[in-house]
């Protein structure tokens, strides 16, 4: 008979996570979840701990293990990977292989964009509620610090949510911090593997974690993560009110036809530079156009600066006012439904 471990303070931390992410996302009895994992420490602890609960909830867990193929034995360690969670035993475990071609965001940006397709349709496959994902407070504070460094507002800086705005991702250890996730494995004897790639600072991520983080604690004082996840946290309860706001203003000042957005000079005029902005970043969007800031103050002139300049240009979108209409043309057939 086995001796079931004591239970650790990382053990109960990591656990307490994910009971709390169910209770408040409708995680219930009878759902079926699909649950990321690398086999690093994060991803195994949330393997690890979620099993555990599922199976007093009669919850079915389906552990997705993706290979990148970026490294010479990342087969090797997807299989380690998937025998270690094997003796947890979840209701399935699967290596998915997947090819990663360089984007014009690079690598990281191409991995994270395979990895999220292959989930996706793991999880459709298994009819899955929910897919969660091992992020950490560490994490989040590291995509805090690169929103910044960006410059791209405050969406940029309010990082991860716990449960993603399209309701697909559940990441319920975004106050847990990554030291507990590495206690967490080594309590349980969980083999963890240490990707070598996350030592290596020619990554923007791992320069953030390796370098910039260290350096604001030893020369700001500890804390400074916390602090970064919780104007993440505080932010997104601001953007949230914020997005209700912009939906009732474009729908009062926005005409979407098929490969147009006609906006209401008169009516944005009326708005706040908080909203009216965002006005124009949706219509761009819509039209498949890069928000910059430069072209959403273009065509906010158009409104607040108006003596009959001529037509703006933008790549992929020809912007003209006539009266009180400022029309977004796209050369594009806009997708149904995209209002």
């Amino acid at each position: 008979m086995s001796v079931r471990p004591r239970l650790s303070p990382a053990m109960a931390d990591v656990r307490r996570a994910i009971r709390t992410a169910w209770q408040q996302h409708g995680i219930t009895e009878g759902s079926k979840v699909v649950v990321a994992c690398s086999g690093g420490a994060d991803s195994l602890a949330l393997a690890s701990a979620t099993i555990f609960e599922a199976k007093r909830k009669n919850i079915r867990i389906f552990v997705l293990i993706i290979n990148h193929n970026l490294q010479l034995n990342s087969r090797k360690v997807a299989e380690s990977a998937a025998k270690i969670v094997s003796h947890l035993e979840p209701d399935a475990v699967e290596i998915v292989d997947v090819q990663v071609s360089k984007n014009k965001l690079g690598m990281e940006a191409a991995a994270r964009e395979a990895r999220y397709k292959a989930l996706d349709k793991y999880a459709l496959k298994m009819k899955a509620k929910i897919i969660m994902l091992g992020h950490t407070l560490d994490d989040q504070a590291e995509t805090v610090l690169l929103g910044l460094t960006r410059g791209s507002g405050s969406k940029s800086i309010a990082g991860m949510s716990v449960l993603s705005a399209d309701k697909k991702y559940l990441r319920p250890l975004l106050n847990v911090r990554r030291e507990t996730t590495v206690a967490y494995c080594n309590d349980l004897g969980l083999k963890f593997w240490k990707d070598p790639q996350n030592q290596d600072t020619k990554f923007t991520r791992v320069k953030v974690r390796r370098t910039v983080l260290p350096l604001l604690e030893k020369e700001l004082g500890p804390g400074i993560a916390e602090a970064l996840s919780r104007t993440a946290e505080l932010l997104q309860a601001d953007l949230e009110f914020i997005e209700r706001e912009v939906e009732k203003a474009f729908r009062a000042t926005a005409k979407v036809l098929a490969t147009s957005v006609i906006l209401d000079a008169v009516g944005l005029a009326k708005l706040p530079l908080a909203l009216s902005s965002r006005v124009v970043i949706k219509a761009l969007n819509l039209l498949n156009v890069q928000p910059s800031k430069k072209a959403v103050d273009s065509v906010l002139e158009l409104v607040t600066n108006w003596h009959g300049q001529k037509p703006l240009t933008l790549p992929g979108a020809r912007v003209f006012r006539q009266g009180t209409e400022i029309t977004l043309k796209s050369t594009k057939t806009l997708k149904p439904g995209a209002c």
